[in-house]
Formats: structure tokens, sequence, C-alpha cells
């Protein structure tokens, strides 16, 4: 040992000898540390825990153009109310009444034309005017017969007659007028008979053009039916477009499905604007929910009807309310320390009155996963955990505090219930410390 620091050990030695005698009498031999302390009582007790939360509504309405056109401005700003049916936005309604015009005008059209062609009187006329010709046609043809026959025989006999003069007049047995006679006769009845058969050959020819009457009135009948046909799915495409035209029409009228309010306004109007622009957010305020991502491990102690209490602000009264469904899929979502936690989305409705919330106002949900009424408790601060995660409170007896092992039950923000270990005789450390061992003399404070 150095010289110099033998001598200043050797100096101090006696104050040495007395702080430490003092120390050991003071933790020891009768000096008592000051402490609070408290009760174990009997009382009510919820277990609840806490997550951000928002309003929501459980269904809202998309305001959309039904179809393409022009409407005039809209009035409504968010946070007007609005009636069912009543009026939003009005379309300028000339071109759908026009367009409705002019598919009705060709609808009648096209039905005139149908009715027009399937008017066959007159073809019918004619078919059996045409029949009645054919069956007269038929007795004239067998009368010029007749008379064609009736000719060629006295036309036969007169060329006959005329062989006779002839042969006389070579034995000059007749005179000459008598020959002239002869031949004039014989050429004659010759004559009447090629007239006959010409007026036979004629009517015949008649006749077959007579027959094709009723198979040409048929034809046409048949061109026409063609043409019915033709006309008929023309008429059904008009029909179909004046069935558009009306179905616009009616659908050109933009009106409020429910009694609200309006959310949000996404457009002016007062112009011309296609088919699904977005024009207006509304919703029933009467349908506003809260909704809340828990953790999963949290929902499994959560089920319908679980009790909630929300909190809008603080210096507000909480509001009651109960969980009304939880969605069956979860979620990964990143927590303020940058670490994924599983959630799932709670669903509560409001069991109490919030008249002054509106859609995505902040909250702070409190659920109750339990309670009792008739608990041991204790404040949180009581308690503390060993090393072997087994839990334990100091007890004071005797003016000396003593370790005593406790079982939980339900835990509150500031209390806890005690199941094992504690009796309501009890006094207990309300702040204790690592540094209180057992048999330490404490001294309560008043």
């Amino acid at each position: 040992m150095n010289p110099t620091n033998s001598r200043l050990f050797r100096l101090l030695s006696p104050s040495l000898s007395v702080l430490v005698g003092t120390s050991l009498w003071l933790g020891g031999c009768g000096e008592s540390i000051s402490v609070e302390s408290v009760r174990p009582r009997k009382g009510e007790i919820e277990e609840l825990f806490s997550e951000p939360a928002k309003t929501r509504l459980e269904t809202t309405y998309l305001i959309t153009m039904p179809i393409a056109g022009e409407i005039g401005r809209i009035e409504f700003e968010p946070g007007d109310s609005v009636e069912a049916g009543q009026e939003l936005a009005r379309y300028d309604l000339t071109p759908f009444q026009q367009e409705v015009e002019e598919a009705r005008a060709l609808v009648n059209e096209l039905e005139a034309e149908i009715a027009l062609s399937d008017y066959n009187k007159l073809e019918e006329t004619a078919k059996i005017e045409t029949i009645a010709m054919i069956s007269s046609m038929q007795e004239t043809l067998k009368a010029a017969q007749a008379q064609v026959d009736a000719e060629k025989r006295r036309s036969e006999r007169s060329a006959k007659e005329l062989d006779r003069i002839q042969k006389l007049a070579t034995e000059r047995s007749v005179s000459q007028s008598q020959l002239d006679d002869a031949q004039l006769n014989a050429e004659t009845t010759l004559i009447e008979l090629r007239k006959q058969e010409f007026l036979y050959t004629a009517l015949k020819a008649i006749q077959t053009a007579v027959e094709l009457g009723p198979r040409f009135v048929d034809e046409y009948l048949g061109r026409k039916q063609l043409q019915r046909s033709v006309l008929g799915h023309k008429l059904a495409q008009a029909q179909a477009r004046l069935a558009r035209a009306e179905h616009d029409s009616a659908r050109a009228a933009i009106r409020s499905p429910i009694r609200g309010v309006v959310l949000e306004r996404y457009e002016l109007g007062d112009r011309y604007l296609p088919a699904g622009q977005q024009l207006l957010l509304l919703g029933d305020l009467n349908q506003l929910e809260v909704i809340a991502d828990v953790l999963t491990q949290d929902a499994l102690r959560l089920q319908a009807g679980s009790p909630v209490f929300l909190e809008p602000a603080t210096g507000f009264e909480p509001i009651p309310g109960i969980v009304t469904r939880i969605e069956p899929a979860g979620f990964t979502k990143l927590s303020s320390l940058g670490v994924e936690q599983q959630r799932v989305n709670v669903i509560v409705s409001f069991q109490g009155p919030h008249e002054n919330l509106g859609v995505g106002y902040q909250l702070q949900a409190r659920f109750v996963t339990g309670s009792s009424k008739d608990a041991l408790i204790i404040p949180r601060s009581c308690v503390m955990q060993d090393v072997d995660q087994r839990y334990y409170v100091m007890a004071i007896e005797q003016n000396r505090v003593k370790k005593k092992w406790i079982a939980l039950g339900l835990k509150s923000d500031l209390e806890m219930e005690i199941q094992e270990g504690l009796t309501e005789e009890d006094t207990l450390v309300l702040h204790p410390d690592a540094t209180l061992r057992d048999g330490m003399r404490v001294r309560m404070m008043p």
C-alpha cells in the first residue's frame, strides 16, 4: 500500500466505524420508512380496454347521373336536410321528349303500313273474279271449238261441192257462173274456218293467261306477307326504341331515396354531364354507428351485446353503446412503434343520445370485457410482479412489511380484483418499490 494512502486510512478508520454502525441501527434497529397505505374494499369493477374509433353511417347513398343529359344548378350544401322523393336536380327534358315523340311517330307509321299490308280484300276479290273468268273462258272455248268444228264441216262440204262442179264444168254440164259461185262459196267457208280457228287460238291464249291469275294473286299475297314480316321486325325495333326513349324520359329525374342529410356535394351542375357522374352523397344520421379496429386477441373477449363506453372528447360524458358486429376478416396494421399487429373491425351502435356527433368524428371506445359487483378491489399501484411472473403485494403487519402472493381477477385502468391472498382486513403499501423487503419497519403516513 502507498505510505500516503496508509496514513489516510488510519486517520479515517474511527469515523468510518461510527458511520457504519449508525446505518445499521437505522435500518434494523428502529428507524422506520414512511409509506402510504390502503385497504382492500368490496365494490364493483369493470375490466375494459380502450381503442380509438370513429363514427360512420351504416349505409350511404351515392346520387349519380342516371342518364347523360343537361341538369340545372344543384343548390344543396353539405348538412342540408332532404326528404324522401325530393327533387335534387332538374334535367332539361326537351331532348328526351323529342326522342319519345320521334320514336312514337315511327311506331305509328309502321303500324299503319302493317295494317295496309294486312288489307287483302282487293286481292281476294280479284282472285274470285279470276276463278269465275276461268270458268267462263272454259265455256267460251267449248263454244269456239264447236264453231270451229261447224265451220270445218261447212268448208269440207263446200270443197266437195266445188270438186263436183268442176267435174261437171269439164263436161260442159254446168255454166261458168255456177262454177264461179262454187269456188266463191268454197273460199268463203275456208276463210270463215280460218277465222274461227284463229279466234279459238286467241281464246285459248286468253284462258291460259286467265288461269295464271289466281297463282299471280297468291304469289302477290305471299310477297305481301314477306313484306309484312319485314315491317314486323322494323316495328319491333321501333317499339324498343320508343320504350327506351320513354324509359330514359322517366329516369330523367334525380330524387332523394331517403329522408336524411347531404353529406357531400361533388358537382355544382348547370351543365351537360355523362351518365354515372357523382353528384351528392346522402345519409341518415339516425343510422350513425361507430367502427373501431381492435387487436384480434382483444376481439376474442367481445361478443354481440358487449357494453362499450364512447368518449367524444375530454370533458364530455361517455355515451353508452353495445357491440353489434365483429367482422369475420382480420387485417394487418402497423402500430405507432412500427410493429405489425393483427386487428379486426368491431362495429358499435349507440345506446344513448349523440345528436352532436356527425360522420367521421373521432372517439375513444372503452370496451367492457367483464364486470363484478361484489369484488375485492385494490389499486393497481399496490401490485408488483416477481421475476417468476407471479404477482404480490406488500402488506403491513405490526408496522413491518410482508410480501403476500395474490391471484388477480378483473383489471380496470386504476384497480384490480383480488381473487386469492387478501381480505378486507389487510393493510397494503399503496406505492411499494423494489427497496422494500420482508420485515422492514414502516410508518404509515397520516
